[in-house]
């Protein structure tokens, strides 16, 4: 070998060995043209014996040195070279895509004898390889280093369009992104075809993992007429394949050889580029999904009514699986009908949702199972025809389980385009629905302590304590909002005689009957609480003197008019006395109201009963015959 050549392959030697960190140097071996492998260049201190070589390159047994790699040179048996580390880590998957860039300098006898012309271009087209791989590691997402791969790929081959293909959880080729002219004013690139001539060629690379060169493809489809040539190179990732990566040029422009081999070279770096984005996609999702979990378990453990915690739950649950509208809606086991406690996003105005014609609800409440129906699966079903109905996509009907027991369902509305779920979505979903659940019950369940604690059992109204509680609020929002508050105090008039005669089961049961009518009698927003014994007072906010007067006397008329039956088949009538104080005039705190509403009931008592007093004591005002009871068949 002349010197001049020697030299010029020792110099490439030297830029391999630096390129791929291979600090011990390397060795060159090429054919003599007997099929014998003779030494041709040597770099650094790297010495292999051609025994160890031939082991390497045929697979032999033995353990396999990582910081040696063996790079065969041209066609079969047109030589080797062998690169040595002896400090650092192993070779990586892109030391050996540089290295296999090399090789073709070593089998390119022209491109070495010649001038250093040949060499800028490799120079050129290895920084170009570079710069892509270091700008694919910063990318974070799919989408975006398919994009990358696109674009930048025209640097090292010259093509019309480019497009990446990578393979989803069904096992489906997915076009991630694709690069190509604009025609006729749309940006957009047109679909590789599905059939036929280049669809064949690109699921073969999928399954058996090698690259296909297509010189003469006749036809992709009606908007792009042949003749192209097709490059499909397979994106491997350890021992599988993930996607593909396709070129396609047009007219007269052919790839070759040495296309195929550099976009095997940038394929290695593409398909770590895309596992690497996958992987911190899926990151980013479960920190999403954890911190979701989070935030509604805490809301469910501090919640203290159900609307904020549904607000929430509902929120999350649309986020996670894209679609457009949630509701949350509690079922009150043995009805038909559930009751819609939020909503989240865009439509919808119905409080109550009827499940009775609706088939795949009841299975929901049934077996606590989500289930998820689409517009256009054509079953037939209420749901997919409401759906279609209101011009809908997706319904997702997923279940509140609060331990063994559905107490309810969200449900999810894709309107635009139709969506479904991941299982690992759906998983996440199920499970911050069954943290709300369990919040949900929990308030329930305080809400009807809260409501026993505060509620007199014989009569039904309020008791004592949560009067005391309440009008002190009342109090303090009437001084605020400078607005009158009266307090009406009420005592049956000679109610001892029917406990002494019928007994306490009866009178009791005539308490319960006058609480239900002073109910009656009074607006939603007054409180009506039993005071003690027989006696109810009523909270009247916003009232004036004269409009509670109006109350006062429908109260005591309303009592005084009521028969009540008892348990011997007798009918007994009791009346009522009342006593009114109004804030602030009669008084600025409880006590002082309730005293004055009380002097005021005493006074139309002593003045013979069935009456309403105004405090400070006027004239009483008559309400009807004084106290009769008469027993009848």
């Amino acid at each position: 070998m002349p010197d001049q050549q020697r030299a010029a392959l020792t110099a490439v030697l030297n830029e391999v060995c630096q390129a791929v960190g291979a600090d011990a140097g390397g060795t060159l071996y090429l054919d003599d043209g007997d099929g014998t492998l003779l030494l041709a260049a040597s770099s650094g201190t790297a010495r292999s014996g051609l025994a160890g070589v031939v082991r390497r390159l045929s697979g032999g047994a033995g353990k396999r040195d990582r910081r040696t790699l063996v790079l065969p040179i041209g066609g079969a048996g047109d030589g080797v070279a062998v690169l040595k580390r002896k400090t650092g880590a192993e070779f990586t998957q892109q030391d050996r895509a540089v290295a296999r860039l090399y090789a073709r300098r070593f089998a390119d006898d022209g491109v070495v004898a010649k001038s250093t012309v040949g060499m800028s271009g490799w120079t050129r087209q290895l920084e170009a390889i570079q710069r892509i791989a270091a700008r694919l590691t910063r990318l974070a997402s799919v989408e975006e280093v398919a994009t990358t791969i696109c674009t930048e790929t025209r640097e090292v081959i010259d093509h019309d369009e480019a497009h990446v293909l990578v393979l989803d959880a069904a096992g489906m080729l997915q076009r991630v992104a694709a690069t190509g002219p604009t025609r006729s004013g749309d940006p957009s690139v047109p679909p590789l075809p599905s059939d036929g001539s280049g669809a064949r060629e690109i699921w073969a690379a999928v399954r058996s993992g090698a690259p296909a060169l297509l010189p003469e493809v006749e036809d992709l489809g009606p908007s792009r007429p042949g003749p192209h040539s097709m490059l499909i190179v397979p994106l491997h990732y350890e021992s599988r394949v993930s996607g593909v990566i396709c070129l396609v040029a047009n007219g007269r422009r052919h790839f070759d050889d040495d296309d195929l081999r550099l976009m095997q070279i940038l394929s290695d770096q593409a398909a770590v580029a895309i596992e690497n984005a996958r992987l911190l996609h899926g990151r980013d999702e479960l920190v999403r999904e954890l911190a979701g979990l989070l935030e509604i378990s805490e809301a469910a453990g501090a919640a203290d009514d159900e609307k904020t915690l549904a607000k929430l739950l509902a929120a999350r649950v649309r986020q996670q699986t894209g679609t457009d509208s949630a509701l949350v809606a509690r079922w009150d086991e043995g009805s038909t009908v559930m009751r819609v406690i939020c909503r989240d996003g865009v439509g919808g105005t119905a409080e109550m949702i009827d499940v009775a014609e609706s088939a795949a609800r009841r299975q929901v409440l049934g077996d606590g199972r989500p289930v998820i129906l689409q517009a256009d699966s054509g079953d037939g079903g209420v749901e997919t025809a409401q759906l279609r109905q209101v011009g809908a996509s997706t319904l997702v009907l997923l279940p509140l389980n609060a331990g063994a027991r559905t107490i309810g369902m969200v449900e999810l509305l894709a309107l635009r385009e139709p969506r479904n779920p991941t299982p690992a979505e759906m998983q996440a979903c199920e499970a911050m629905a069954s943290l709300a659940a369990a919040g949900l019950e929990k308030v329930r369940v305080l809400e009807q302590l809260r409501s026993a604690a505060d509620i007199d059992l014989v009569t039904g109204v309020h008791n004592h304590r949560y009067l005391q509680e309440r009008l002190r609020q009342e109090i303090a929002r009437s001084a605020r909002s400078h607005a009158p508050l009266a307090v009406l105090m009420l005592d049956l008039d000679k109610f001892k005689p029917v406990n002494d005669r019928y007994g306490h089961s009866d009178g009791d049961r005539v308490l319960h009957n006058v609480a239900t009518t002073i109910r009656a009698q009074v607006r939603t927003i007054d409180i009506v609480a039993r005071y003690g014994g027989d006696e109810f007072v009523v909270l009247m906010p916003d009232t004036s003197d004269s409009s509670a007067e109006q109350v006062a006397r429908r109260v005591v008329a309303g009592v005084s008019h009521q028969r009540h039956a008892l348990s011997d088949g007798s009918h007994v009538t009791v009346g009522i006395s009342a006593g009114l104080a109004v804030y602030p005039s009669d008084g600025r705190n409880s006590a002082q109201l309730l005293q004055a509403a009380d002097a005021a009931m005493y006074s139309a008592k002593r003045d013979g009963g069935r009456q309403l007093e105004r405090s400070p004591v006027t004239a009483p005002i008559d309400m009807g015959e004084p106290l009769t009871a008469r027993a009848t068949a």
